[in-house]
């Protein structure tokens, strides 16, 4: 027999072979099964992501300008705020320069709690911290005020504005002492 015969024979055998039964496993025991998200719901779960990242990336933003020391329409700044909170971020961002001063460090967000849902406005409340940012002249000379506050309770609403989510109005105050050790990371 030649070895194409051969193949060929081992091809036709294998092709007349039956196939084994199909057997049956037992499936396994399903787990709790939680209810699905509703339309609703994940709308407001994607809405609150968004606006949430809208203030962080103007945070980000703000850091970078004190960094820097300037106050500057940008960008970065305009597309995701507004209003009273955008006329906030550069009053302070003014003050800085102003001072001839710079940051050195980065607010840290310690935490964004959500709360009131409409189709095109969101509340958040962030707990900013901002012990490790320090002042420098333009010497480099630390100029950090030292009885300054330093964590802040922000009472933010966000808004939809033209399909983008952006910071609109803010209430800030000092956290008292209680909240400030309460402000999980």
């Amino acid at each position: 027999m030649s070895v194409g015969a051969a193949v060929a024979c081992c091809a036709i055998a294998a092709a007349c072979t039956p196939e084994p039964a199909a057997t049956s496993t037992p499936s396994p025991t399903p787990a709790a099964t939680t209810s699905t998200e509703s339309q609703i719901e994940r709308q407001m779960r994607l809405d609150y992501e968004a606006a949430e990242k809208a203030y962080r990336d103007n945070m980000t933003e703000q850091d970078r300008q004190s960094q820097l020391g300037v106050a500057i329409h940008t960008k970065e700044l305009t597309s995701t705020a507004t209003g009273n909170y955008l006329r906030f971020v550069l009053e302070v961002l003014r003050d800085i320069r102003d001072s001839g001063w710079r940051a050195d460090g980065r607010t840290t967000i310690r935490s964004v709690a959500r709360s009131g849902w409409r189709k095109d406005q969101i509340h958040l409340t962030a707990c900013e911290d901002n012990s490790a940012v320090k002042f420098l002249d333009k010497k480099g000379r630390d100029v950090t005020p030292k009885n300054g506050d330093r964590i802040y309770v922000q009472n933010l609403t966000v808004t939809r504005f033209k399909g983008r989510w952006k910071v609109s109005d803010v209430e800030s105050r000092p956290a008292k002492n209680h909240e400030a050790a309460s402000c999980a990371a």
